[in-house]
């Protein structure tokens, strides 16, 4: 593939990938916010394991990955979403304790914590989406 044939395929997908969010539901979006987290966490550690590392890909995959995590935490309804919305903010902080730390240490160490609980609440989303009943609407606010 030539290089302009790879900034087209890159165009289409950044084309494609608005056009899903824009249509989204709700629900889906907040699917496809935790999709797009594990993402850069994975890309991330594969970062990391490469030699040599490119710090300021694994950075900006990290700084990514936080960003989304606080997006999900800052669109909480803390007041309306009661223990639900309180024990999330609780997980999200735990991600991004860990998302910072690896990033400040450029550190694969607490990517897969942050991936395991992101990826249950991601499979605990999805599966409410596949039944019709994603969590009640008093905990995202949107």
């Amino acid at each position: 593939m030539t290089t302009k044939d790879g900034h087209m395929y890159a165009h289409q997908q950044h084309h494609y990938r608005q056009q899903e969010a824009q249509t989204a539901s709700p629900a889906q979006l907040v699917l496809m916010l935790y999709n797009g987290t594990l993402a850069e966490i994975a890309r991330a550690g594969r970062g990391l394991a490469a030699s040599p590392v490119d710090l300021a890909d694994v950075h900006d995959c990290l700084t990514r990955a936080q960003a989304i995590v606080t997006e999900l935490l800052v669109t909480l309804d803390l007041e309306g979403g009661g223990v639900m919305a309180a024990n999330l903010a609780s997980l999200y902080d735990f991600c991004l304790d860990r998302l910072v730390a690896a990033n400040i240490a450029k550190s694969a160490d607490g990517l897969a914590e942050a991936a395991d609980v992101l990826t249950g609440l991601r499979d605990a989303w999805e599966q409410a989406c596949v039944l019709g009943h994603p969590a009640p609407v008093a905990v995202v606010v949107g």
